[in-house]
């Protein structure tokens, strides 16, 4: 049975991936115009703005994604004229200043012109859901065209993206989690391309493979610093091959070699170059070496954040535990179940065939394709090595990098599929993991799947459950139901996860595109809710507006804190007259 039939009796393999960058689209424009500005968005903004000035900020990320953001801002929004602070960064330090001027300079861009909000957010997240797609182009390339990668593999891969909640949730965000994965897990692919067509001696199309292989090795260390383990990788894999080469006496075949390795590598220094001199450009420090230095030193902090401690959320309390023990808790959570299935089949299957069928074990692992399978491997052993102690936790997002070469692993066991009974438990696995999938999407950024059946905020405080994404949700349906009046006069109290775009932001920014008559001011001065002294049900106000961190907090301090227990009380005992995903929550007090 040809997997084309099986998937589709009537679709072409090819038509079918086109189908699913259609899907891929889809569910990205759609989570785009539905997901509230994030944390962390507002100041990769505010640092696109200041590299159109050559003024950078925010070095803890390298560049690329910044400056093609900086790029449209230079294009279609010339018209903006901020001023950018001066900043008295540290060498080799996280800077505070320089963090907060970042996020205040994209507050300002964002709110300057009210009626360009959503339109100028829509245009700055689009080029990371383009970029992020590129996987589909070398699918694509790599499958049907140059015929590297079998269809099957390819074809449930793509599945397996598209219909993520993990990805899916991010691949439109101004933010690099995603394509710090997806380029990175390019990279190995085409180096492992690059490194068959040598050995096997098939040269036509070298200088192809690495113009991909530079490019992307270039998006991938220039979303984020980790990716930089991609280099020793890279040189490794390249010395073995100049080693086989030369023990072959093939001295041509490694000349050719050596020069587009040495073009490759020396194409990621003259790009950064390139790169820094453009966001750093009008800074006092001008030189070649000087730019470079701004590159290490974005390493530096970087590492300077990365041994730091952060405490999530779990089984009630927030815990200081490694990286690993946060995977092993919340993987199982955070994925979507048909994942599971086609993983725990995929696995039985391979061992079943290591046991009683070493024949045909040895086609797929033998000498020659043992290098492959060391390569395929590296970076992600590499990246959970390094990681899995750390106490840094930011999020199931954490481990994006990971978890995709997990996905081509499941995709990749399905070639040791030779029964028709195999493939139709594998088409069924594929069938509940596109409904989960999909039934999913509302989630968006807090995708929870059904293995978790209690109230999301719960399970984890990160920035895979709450990161601001349902704030402007809530103030819509307060402008809806006019709950609002034009004078804050004890109506409504709020306490958010700390975005600068929040409640009071969004109700400035919605009221004045809806002409909503209010007294903004009189929102801004009202104090926000202090879960830690002030009793809910002693509060003056008519609504409470909170979230799921909010939530946790009141709940971890209920056993100390007398205000706690009492607010606890509350909330256990009302339900809110609003809640969407379970993160945003609106209580009516009296």
């Amino acid at each position: 049975m040809q997997f084309k039939y099986l998937i589709f009796k009537q679709l072409p393999p090819q038509l079918f991936f086109i189908f699913l960058i259609v899907i891929y689209y889809s569910i990205g424009l759609y989570l785009m115009l539905n997901t509230s500005i994030t944390s962390d968005e507002s100041a990769y903004i505010g640092a696109a703005y200041a590299y159109t000035q050559g003024l950078g900020l925010n070095q803890e990320h390298p560049l690329f994604f910044k400056l093609i953001n900086s790029l449209i801002l230079n294009i279609f929004y010339s018209d903006y004229n901020l001023e950018v602070p001066s900043i008295n960064i540290i060498s080799g330090e996280e800077s505070i200043e320089a963090r907060l001027a970042a996020f205040n300079l994209g507050y300002n861009l964002l709110m300057e012109k009210s009626n360009n909000f959503h339109q100028l957010l829509f245009n700055l997240r689009l080029p990371h859901l383009f970029f992020n797609s590129f996987i589909f182009f070398w699918l694509y390339l790599y499958t049907f065209i140059f015929k590297k990668m079998p269809e099957k593999v390819s074809v449930i891969f793509a599945i397996l993206y598209v219909l993520s909640p993990t990805f899916y949730s991010h691949n439109f965000l101004i933010a690099f989690d995603v394509s710090v994965s997806v380029f990175a897990l390019l990279s190995i692919l085409t180096l492992m391309v690059i490194y068959q067509s040598l050995i096997n001696g098939e040269n036509r199309l070298l200088e192809i493979h690495f113009i991909v292989f530079t490019f992307c090795l270039f998006v991938a260390i220039s979303s984020k610093f980790s990716n930089l383990i991609l280099l020793p990788i890279t040189i490794g894999t390249c010395t073995v091959i100049g080693f086989k080469l030369f023990k072959k006496k093939n001295i041509s075949g490694l000349i050719n070699f050596l020069l587009l390795t040495f073009s490759s590598l020396f194409a990621q220094l003259f790009l950064i170059v390139f790169m820094y001199n453009w966001a750093f450009g009008k800074l006092t420090n001008k030189s070649i070496f000087d730019k470079i230095w701004v590159f290490i030193d974005g390493i530096k902090m970087n590492l300077s954040t990365a041994g730091g401690i952060r405490e999530p959320f779990w089984n009630g309390d927030f815990v200081s535990i490694t990286s690993l023990e946060y995977l092993v808790k919340i993987f199982w959570l955070k994925e979507n179940p048909g994942l599971f299935m086609l993983g725990l089949f995929t696995f039985s299957i391979l061992i079943y065939t290591l046991t009683y069928q070493r024949q045909v074990i040895k086609n797929y692992i033998n000498r020659q394709n043992l290098p492959l399978i060391i390569l395929g491997t590296a970076y992600p052993l590499i990246y959970f090595w390094l990681t899995k102690d750390s106490r840094f936790i930011i999020g199931y997002r954490y481990f994006y990098p990971i978890i995709v070469f997990v996905y081509l692993l499941i995709a990749s066991l399905t070639v040791f599929l030779k029964h028709k009974w195999q493939k139709y438990v594998l088409l069924g696995g594929l069938t509940l993991y596109v409904y989960l999938g999909m039934v999913g999407i509302p989630q968006s950024l807090s995708y929870v799947n059904p293995l978790w059946n209690q109230e999301k905020w719960k399970l984890a405080d990160d920035s895979t459950i709450n990161w601001g994404q349902e704030t402007e949700h809530g103030v819509e349906y307060l402008l809806t139901h006019k709950l609002l009046p034009k004078d804050n006069d004890n109506t409504i109290t709020y306490q958010l996860f700390g975005v600068n775009i929040g409640f009071v932001q969004y109700l400035d920014l919605l009221t004045k595109i809806q002409d909503y008559p209010i007294n903004i001011q009189s929102y801004y001065a009202q104090s926000r809710f202090n879960p830690e002294t002030e009793t809910i049900t002693q509060l003056p106000h008519q609504y409470l507006l909170i979230d799921s961190t909010v939530k946790q907090k009141i709940y971890v301090q209920r056993e100390t804190n007398p205000i706690a227990a009492e607010n606890w009380n509350f909330l256990s005992n009302n339900k809110p007259i609003y809640s969407r995903n379970d993160i945003i929550f609106i209580y009516k007090i009296s």
